[in-house]
């Protein structure tokens, strides 16, 4: 009997054995299943960018303006998103689930915009959308060998208008230089800024305080500018001095104050006189954003530019005799928009030429005097936008002696 139970109780120890094994082995079998299969979602995962956080955009409701195009141009405001290629505003259209105020303009064309250099870079585009002229990249206000030549700010002085640049980057960046300097480099932007005060813009408004400083400072004083650094000040401005305002350090992005569309409607309110005005306003960061692949942050800086743009049509639609034109300087980004695609298509998967500028042809929509009127050809260049400014102020205002304002500190 004792025999027996001994073989018996060593059998049951055999069979525990030969189950825990089992066990283990079916354990150790669904781990590696689970890990393998969890590996491959975070493989896929990877493979598709993040859903964007939209909820906090606050498109403008869409509207169509109705601006008379028959008075001669008094006021020209030209309005440039920075790396606003077409395919962008698609995008943004999308994610808002209607129209931008900018798609309710009529007249449009396309715009080529390479330079002597190929693919453009934003102070070549402002040069030709400034001096009529193509030139090199990095070259401001002058030709292909250096030699200055007369900007849109000057062009307007000239005929005793007023100026103004409206930017959300540092106030001396290439686009808003464009306008007024020359130098065959934009990347000094300390002689750049100097260059712009010492130019007698009206009103300059956009980011860049740490260029504030030392040499500018003189310049500023006694060039008799009204300096502020926050909203609050700007909004007192009576246009008794010229009006400089520089709101951040560096550039003016996402939410922070003041906003494109508030400078924009104050610089408005200071150029506005019997005689006429030059504004440029610029989204400056669209293209930062792009170039960072950063859709989300992108499609916050267009509703801001499209809120200007609904800020500046109507103002225009009050004050007839205003050409208004957007466009963009180039497009950034390689942006594609994906077939069919919905809001949640949208995102950095859209951006196809690593942040880079591309020779993509930009749009250009015209609103307000004479604005059905500024172009016989569907597509034009860059150089064709100051030349039909011209064309229309010089109706208006007659020829004028071509006055290079900061000739001497080239």
């Amino acid at each position: 009997m004792k025999k027996f139970l001994s073989i018996l109780l060593s059998f049951v120890i055999i069979l525990g054995f030969c189950g825990c094994q089992t066990a283990t082995q079916t354990t150790s079998t669904d781990e590696t299943t689970s890990n393998k299969t969890a590996s491959s979602v975070s493989q896929a995962e990877e493979t598709i960018a993040p859903a964007l956080d939209t909820d906090k955009l606050e498109w403008v409701d869409f509207k169509e303006y109705n601006l008379s195009t028959e008075e001669p141009v008094k006021n020209v405001i030209l309005m440039i998103g920075d790396g606003m290629g077409e395919n962008i505003i698609k995008c943004s259209e999308i994610v808002k689930g209607d129209k931008l105020i900018m798609q309710g303009i009529e007249n449009t064309v396309y715009v080529k915009t390479d330079s002597l250099s190929g693919t453009t870079d934003s102070a070549a585009a402002s040069t030709a959308m400034s001096c009529g002229i193509k030139t090199e990249n990095q070259y401001l206000g002058v030709d292909e060998n250096g030699d200055p030549v007369e900007t849109m700010v000057e062009f307007a002085k000239a005929r005793g208008l007023k100026t103004g640049l409206v930017a959300t980057q540092v106030l001396p960046h290439a686009t808003p230089a464009g306008m007024v300097c020359h130098y065959n480099a934009r990347s000094v932007l300390n002689t750049l800024f100097k260059q712009m005060l010492r130019a007698n813009v009206d009103v300059l408004f956009g980011g860049g305080s740490q260029y504030y400083t030392g040499g500018a400072e003189r310049t500023a004083v006694s060039n008799d500018y009204e300096y502020v650094r926050d909203e609050k000040d700007m909004l007192k401005m009576d246009g008794s001095k010229k009006s400089l305002g520089m709101f951040a350090y560096d550039g003016i992005y996402g939410d922070k104050t003041p906003s494109l569309s508030t400078m924009t409607e104050k610089a408005l309110e200071l150029l506005n006189n019997d005689n006429g005005f030059f504004l440029m306003v610029e989204g400056s960061n669209i293209d930062i954003k792009e170039a960072d692949l950063d859709m989300e942050g992108t499609l916050k800086e267009m509703q801001s530019f499209d809120k200007a743009v609904n800020s500046v049509l109507s103002w225009a639609e009050n004050n007839p005799g205003t050409l208004v034109i957007v466009t963009a300087d180039h497009e950034t980004g390689g942006v594609i928009v994906p077939e069919n695609a919905t809001a949640e298509d949208i995102n950095n998967d859209c951006f196809t030429s690593g942040g880079e500028h591309t020779s993509t042809n930009v749009l250009l929509m015209a609103a307000g005097a004479q604005s059905d009127n500024l172009f016989e050809e569907d597509t034009i260049e860059n150089t064709d936008i100051s030349k039909a400014m011209r064309k229309q102020l010089n109706k208006t205002y007659g020829e004028a002696e071509v006055k290079l304002l900061n000739d001497a500190n080239v």
